[in-house]
This record gives C-alpha cells, sequence and structure tokens, in this order.
C-alpha cells in the first residue's frame, strides 16, 4: 500500500477534526468513529398490537373468573368455619353446665316407676 492509500483509508474511518495525538490515546475504534446510536426496533404492525389487545382481554377474563371461583370459596370456607365454631361453643357449653349426679338420677326413675306402681 502507497502512503496515499493509507491516507485515503484513514479519512474514511476517522471522523474529521481527529488530532494523532488522540489516535494514539483512543483505546477503541468505536472512539474513533464516532459512537453511533443504535436504531430502535420497528413497532409492531396494527395486527399484532390487535392480537396482543385480544389476548390481554381474554387473560383478563381468565383472571377474573378465577378470582369470583376463589371468591365463592372463601365465602364458602368462612360459613362452614362460623358453623365448626358454633359446634364447638355448644359442646363447650355442654361440658361446662353442671351435670346431675348418676345415683340422683337412678333414684329419680326409681321413685317414678314405684310411684307409677302404687297407682
Amino acid at each position: 500500500m502507497t502512503k496515499s492509500q493509507l491516507q485515503k483509508e484513514l479519512l474514511e474511518k476517522v471522523k474529521p477534526g481527529t488530532k494523532p495525538s488522540h489516535l494514539k490515546r483512543s483505546k477503541s475504534e468505536s472512539e474513533l468513529l464516532g459512537n453511533k446510536i443504535p436504531q430502535a426496533p420497528p413497532l409492531p404492525k396494527n395486527q399484532e398490537v390487535e392480537h396482543l389487545k385480544a389476548e390481554l382481554a381474554q387473560v383478563k377474563a381468565e383472571n377474573q373468573s378465577e378470582l369470583k371461583k376463589a371468591n365463592g370459596l372463601t365465602s364458602l370456607l368462612q360459613e362452614q368455619l362460623k358453623e365448626k365454631q358454633q359446634e364447638i361453643e355448644e359442646l363447650r357449653e355442654r361440658l361446662e353446665a353442671p351435670t346431675p349426679n348418676p345415683t340422683q338420677e337412678l333414684d329419680q326413675s326409681l321413685k317414678a316407676r314405684h310411684k307409677s306402681l302404687k297407682d
């Protein structure tokens, strides 16, 4: 390669206004050529947007139906819990209530039979 060819190649690669001292200090070729901002990806087509909107609406509807089912189950479980709590309370009251002495019951039963036999 000749000197003129090298100069042409350098002029193509290096941005104008770059000093030779900067060439020695630069760390990457991208600094010499200038940092280019990457282009944004292309926007989706209308069909894709509409499809995604429809898919989103479908997912929302499914989530709402699942939420309703979960709420129904929650209310059912709450009702069952209340019933069980009432049962427990009734059983506790029965246990705490004074029970008549079994011998007293037998005595009363015998007295009632004796009275009925007399009559």
